[in-house]
């Protein structure tokens, strides 16, 4: 135990970012600046994920063709369907059983359990894929010769866990510097696999394959030494299966959520034409862009939530990080919205253009599901992951009887009403029974302010229709200045605040292993 200490010392986070340079508990601003800082850096891996996929682009419209796109996208699919059927969103449980336990010593067999039951599960879920590979590849592609990419999908399905696992106990351990270079670290492979296994060897959907197995397998590895050095590794059979039993609710949930997220695509070719649902792609590309903003933050939050609600100010901690996220959540949106336009034109074909239409009820739902997402992370903290399943498992009711009562009558605008239903009914039944579990407080005052800030402009947007291209340039720029014009005008931001906003550049510097930048 003691080498254990010993070893620790060496990997655990900086003096600037822990809790034990302030007397066991950080002060409320410098949660508010790590809250800040690991959002920002967590963002970073989000945006290297769009721009590798931006880069290689290029790449892949040259050497693939449009069968080897359709291929990979229902490979991704069925991958994803099995993970969430087979894999119990195993991960998940991390944090609850992490923050349970208070010294190194007691949370290293959590943490051993944890890797070593993702593999267990890993192996168990591609095991049964490898089973059924050609029935599988009957079913979805309506061949058997597809089974062979399927039993290399589902063979290394461990690899994938494992990194899952391993980048989930870098959140929750607040190593976002760690977290963020890992990310790149896989991004890096998958971008050079990709290029030499596509452009240069042109093997198309394999080298797609290689590169991304390589990355999963590189990361999991990598990540799996890099926590053993730290703790000694111990499993234990009969936390295994609390954390089984844990996950369960959990992997119901993700199904849920698969069946809300992408039921939609099924179902509009159904009643609509093809080209009907380009034009939601499209929408849905634009509007869900909101949600790179919203998951930067969840990743920290989701992680971190369990040891903020132990401080004796969790309320207003809570009630602070829930004003800040609804403010850049705000500005977000309401940029996605009056830029829709004039971005379609400048970098679509003129048949694209009605996608802007649909951006603003997208964006409402996808605003709408981060409320959501934000207090029933509440129920993992006290250890009731089934209202979780509950919730996104009555969502995911509404969501399909409202594609099936409205896509037959509206098509795309049916499809993206009831998205924005189904995310509101999500929202407030997680906010009422949150509130009954573990009542809290949100900062009235200040979110009305956020409102009134963002509903001004955007009402002007819709009043002031602009047919030219600079025009609508323009107006839209002075709309989206107008939010934190109305914001100071009406005094949202206190002096500390601004302080925070001046130091976070340097303190980022910091996170990424970069102290002697500090003057």
């Amino acid at each position: 135990m003691l080498q254990l200490k010993e070893r620790a010392k060496c990997y655990m986070p900086s003096p600037a970012t822990s809790d034990e340079a302030h007397g066991g508990v950080a002060p409320a601003r410098l949660l508010f600046q790590n809250i800040l800082q690991g959002s920002t850096l967590y963002s970073l891996a989000i945006i290297g994920s769009a721009l590798v996929s931006i880069i290689l682009l290029p790449v892949n419209t040259r050497f693939l063709d449009k069968t080897d796109f359709g291929v990979l996208d229902l490979l991704e699919r069925v991958s994803i369907a099995v993970t969430f059927l087979l894999g119990l969103n195993f991960s998940a449980a991390l944090g609850y059983f992490y923050f349970s336990k208070s010294s190194l010593e007691e949370r290293a067999p959590v943490v051993g359990t944890m890797f070593a039951g993702s593999l267990l599960m890993g192996a168990l879920a591609g095991g049964a894929g490898l089973i059924f590979a050609d029935r599988i590849s009957q079913m979805v592609f309506r061949s058997p010769d597809y089974a062979t990419y399927l039993r290399v999908v589902f063979a290394t399905l461990p690899f994938g866990f494992v990194a899952e696992i391993g980048m989930s106990w870098l959140r929750v351990e607040d190593r976002t510097g760690a977290f963020v270079r890992a990310s790149f670290f896989r991004l890096g492979v998958i971008l050079i696999g990709t290029l030499v296994g596509v452009a240069a060897l042109h093997l198309r959907v394999w080298g797609i394959l290689s590169a991304n197995i390589a990355a999963g397998g590189l990361t999991a590895l990598i990540l799996t030494v890099y926590c053993f050095r730290i703790y000694s590794f111990v499993f234990e059979w009969a936390l295994f299966m609390r954390i089984v039993r844990f996950a369960v609710p959990l992997g119901l949930s993700g199904i849920a959520l698969f069946i809300i997220h992408f039921g939609d695509r099924f179902i509009i070719p159904h009643f609509r034409p093809l080209s009907d649902l380009g034009i939601y792609s499209i929408a849905y590309k634009i509007g869900m862009l909101i949600s790179v903003v919203h998951a930067s933050f969840q990743n920290y939050w989701n992680a971190q939530v369990y040891q903020i609600a132990k401080r004796h100010d969790a309320d207003s901690v809570v009630a602070r990080t829930f004003s800040y996220l609804m403010l850049i959540l705000s500005f977000c949106g309401l940029g996605l919205i009056v830029a829709a336009k004039p971005t379609l034109r400048i970098l679509s074909a003129p048949a694209f253009w009605d996608a802007a239409l649909l951006v603003p009820v997208i964006v409402m739902a996808y605003y709408a599901r981060a409320v959501g997402d934000f207090f029933r992370c509440i129920f993992l903290v006290e250890g009731r992951p089934g209202y979780d399943a509950a919730c996104n498992w009555i969502g995911a009711g509404v969501c399909l009887a409202g594609y099936f009562a409205l896509i037959p009558r509206w098509g795309i605008w049916g499809a993206a009403v009831a998205t924005l239903i189904t995310f509101l009914v999500i929202g407030v039944i997680s906010v009422i029974w949150v509130h009954r579990l573990k009542p809290f407080s949100v900062e009235n005052g200040r979110l009305w302010k956020i409102v009134v800030a963002a509903a001004a402009p955007l009402g002007a947007y819709f009043l002031v229709p602009i047919s030219s291209l600079w025009a609508q340039i323009g107006w839209s720029a002075l709309l989206l200045l107008a939010y934190p014009m109305l914001l100071a005008l009406m005094r949202f931001p206190t002096p500390a605040e601004w302080d925070l906003l001046h130091s976070l550049p340097l303190r980022l510097r910091v996170r990424l292993g970069f102290p002697h930048s500090i003057q």
